[in-house]
């Protein structure tokens, strides 16, 4: 024997009111050109200046900051590193001899006031590989 209910859940009873509920009050649009609506007063115009900093480092003189900090590092071979600046970003281009001299080369760099990022373009040569 089987048993047939004509009654629906409570859930779904209480989901398809709200449906019903909020399609209502969407199908009555509202004009803006009524007279009920509230006024609006009239935006201001927001003007926007920028101007560029004067901390900002020139690009030759901070690829000379970051040559030497690189240089004065005791523990740092840079021989083999060459240091470009564009915008504030510098680029190291070479070879390293392994991974903590790469890692060194990005941290020197990024210590030197002025820097906004690093570029890392260097090669890791570990000696006794062939490339």
């Amino acid at each position: 024997m089987v048993f047939v209910s004509n009654k629906r859940p409570a859930c779904v009873s209480a989901f398809l009111a709200v449906m019903f509920a909020g399609l209502a009050s969407w199908a009555t649009p509202a004009s803006a050109d009524e007279e009920g609506a509230p006024a609006v007063a009239p935006l201001e115009p927001i003007t926007v200046t920028a101007r560029k900093s004067s901390e900002t480092v020139a690009d030759e003189e901070l690829r000379q900051q970051v040559q030497t900090a690189l240089h004065s590092d005791p523990y740092f071979f840079d021989a083999h590193v060459t240091v470009t600046v564009h915008d504030g970003v510098v680029t190291l281009e070479g070879m390293v001899l392994d991974f903590w001299d790469l890692r060194d080369a990005i941290r020197i760099s990024h210590k030197v006031e002025g820097v906004k990022g690093v570029n890392d373009e260097l090669e890791l040569h570990i000696s006794g590989s062939d490339g």
